[in-house]
């Protein structure tokens, strides 16, 4: 199989990852990372940059150009529409003109098994303490 066969025959595998992205301003990437942990997110990537959508405005002869974070947080494909609504319920995302967020579908990742597996022994330990809590009662 060459390459572009391979690139091909990988459109049809089950993709299971989505990318999340938030753009929002400098200063607020907290409040998405926040939402996104209280969804069952387990951690993001926040990047700085600047918008350029408004060049041309300018204060006291001084061009603006907003600075910005973009928070980046690879989810389960089906965790990412009870996230990205926990993070437009939090933050002003649905303010017009102040964020945006939107998803990517990921067709492969590497290095990811070691957070799932810490994930599984965090369930694994908060269910051992409830059920120790239990017969404690």
């Amino acid at each position: 199989m060459n390459k572009l066969e391979s690139l091909v025959s990988n459109k049809n595998e089950k993709v299971d990852y989505d990318l999340i992205v938030a753009v929002i301003g400098r200063g607020f990437a907290d409040y998405v990372v926040s939402s996104a942990r209280d969804a069952g997110a387990t951690g993001a990537t926040v990047l700085y940059g600047r918008g350029i959508a408004d060049a041309d405005k300018q204060v006291m002869g001084i061009s603006l150009q907003p600075e910005k974070e973009i928070v980046l947080i690879l989810v389960k494909k089906e965790e990412r529409r009870k996230i990205m609504q926990e993070i437009a319920d939090k933050t002003s995302l649905m303010e017009e003109g102040r964020a945006i967020c939107f998803s990517l579908p990921v067709s492969e990742v590497y290095g990811i098994k070691r957070v799932a597996e810490q994930k599984k022994e965090q369930i694994r330990k908060a269910k051992e303490l409830q059920k120790k809590k239990r017969l404690d009662k």
